[in-house]
């Protein structure tokens, strides 16, 4: 359950740092495409690790266990 946990975290410290940075990009830039990308990937991170979290599966306890 940490591992889930441990990408709970990083892409929640991910996605206050890339909102930090929009004021700072120009929308219809190459910048800010990339920068959509990347908020789009980590919510999807972290939803599906809150997800995993709220129902208790840990789908890495075989690796770890």
């Amino acid at each position: 359950m940490i591992v889930v946990r441990a990408f709970f975290v990083s892409s929640a410290v991910l996605l206050a740092l890339l909102a930090l940075s929009v004021p700072t990009i120009r929308p219809g830039s190459d910048t800010f495409v990339i920068a959509m990308l990347s908020f789009v990937m980590l919510g999807i991170t972290l939803l599906g690790s809150a997800v995993c979290i709220y129902v208790g599966w840990d789908p890495f306890e075989e690796l770890f266990g």
